[in-house]
């Protein structure tokens, strides 16, 4: 895959019509571990910390490929409650405040899941949980710089106190990791 297209600043990537399948098949996901892990410790994380994010992303894409996608609201949140990380979007009204999220938005389906009410869930996440999120992975299926300008100001302002934001592209059966489309 020629990265240049996802990271070009105005230029909508749309996966879907490169799947197989309408869903991707998550069960056999390949994560880009090393761009994610080279995109993290650029935004000065430590060891520790990065380790934790991957753990947690790995086990989260993980679920993914066993939970069927009727199941998923309610089994995601009582399994990643557990391995402490919030997910979004949830169908928790509360819950508790963790270092690290995860945001699944999809270019079809349920409005709930598209990218731009993900985005929405996320930010309120942020102002509610503003002192203990630390990170942020917001996988997609469709890569659109210009749906983040709604959400910019708000990032921009968590990221300056010290969020790491990490978007990821989810293809045919690989996850990798884009750069943010602005400046914090």
């Amino acid at each position: 895959m020629d990265t240049n297209l996802t990271n070009s600043e105005n230029r909508i990537y749309d996966i879907s019509m490169h799947r197989m399948s309408r869903t991707p098949s998550y069960n056999q996901m390949v994560i880009d571990d090393n761009g994610f892990r080279k995109m993290l410790e650029a935004q000065g994380m430590s060891q520790s910390s990065i380790d934790r994010a991957m753990r947690g992303l790995h086990h989260y894409i993980g679920i993914l490929g066993e939970i069927s996608n009727e199941m998923r609201p309610e089994k995601m949140r009582d399994i990643t409650s557990t391995h402490s990380y919030n997910i979004i979007p949830s169908n928790a009204k509360a819950g508790v405040c963790t270092d690290l999220v995860i945001a699944l938005a999809s270019s079809s389906g349920h409005p709930k899941r598209r990218f731009i009410n993900v985005i929405r869930e996320l930010r309120a996440h942020l102002i509610q949980c503003m002192h203990s999120t630390q990170t942020v992975f917001i996988l997609t299926d469709v890569w659109d710089p210009v749906k983040f300008r709604e959400s910019e100001a708000d990032l921009k302002s968590h990221m300056r106190r010290g969020l790491k934001i990490i978007p990821g592209l989810v293809t045919k059966n690989c996850l990798i990791p884009l750069d943010i489309p602005f400046e914090p």
